[in-house]
């Protein structure tokens, strides 16, 4: 008699009920189907993900939305009012895109999998983009000087003169020193150097 292993077929992750020409049992998806047809260990739990939990319809384009198509509407519209941009404009809005950008980063390099198993992780998401960006509540710049302001003073106090020295210390290659010596007047004309 053949061992079990011979008798599986050899693409097994390609196989599923359905694949093997029996149809899926009303009611059996997932685990249950992928062990019937014969998968095991990685490709049953991949049968057997879990689905997002949101009371939202379309919940991935929706808070995708929100962070980021609501912010760059309320750019647009701020560029089309012609005012001028407060220094609140540029803090809101530079506190905003960075937190977004970290948090892309953070969400799909390590936090992946709480969108799948933490039930209604979208709508908490969506509430912490739409508090940060909505103009009633400007969270981005609450954030920056409630928190992030003063530790950045004390960090800014600390290393500027450090950075500062290091770059007056910095040695300007010959090249570039003899161009900024010369001044304009040095200038050549670009076509001629290249024809030659």
């Amino acid at each position: 008699r053949p061992s079990p292993e011979a008798q599986r077929p050899a693409a097994r992750g390609a196989h599923s009920a359905r694949a093997v020409g029996r149809p899926a049992r009303p009611g059996q998806g997932g685990a249950a189907a992928a062990h019937e047809a014969g998968l095991g260990g990685a490709a049953a739990a991949h049968e057997a993900r879990a689905m997002v939990l949101s009371l939202l319809p379309f919940p991935k384009v929706v808070v995708n939305l929100a962070q980021l198509g609501f912010p760059l509407q309320q750019l647009g519209e701020l560029a089309r009012s012609g005012t001028a941009l407060t220094q609140l404009d540029y803090n809101q809005w530079t506190v905003y895109w960075v937190i977004c950008a970290l948090w892309m980063f953070v969400e799909s390099t390590f936090l992946w999998f709480l969108v799948d198993w933490f039930p209604l992780f979208l709508e908490i998401k969506l509430c912490f983009f739409l508090w940060l960006a909505h103009p009633e509540y400007k969270g981005a710049a609450y954030l920056w000087y409630s928190y992030i302001k003063p530790w950045h003073e004390e960090f800014d106090k600390h290393y500027y003169p450090l950075v500062m020295s290091m770059i007056e210390q910095a040695k300007v290659p010959e090249a570039a020193r003899a161009g900024a010596a010369a001044g304009p007047a040095a200038e050549t004309d670009q076509s001629e150097a290249i024809n030659d």
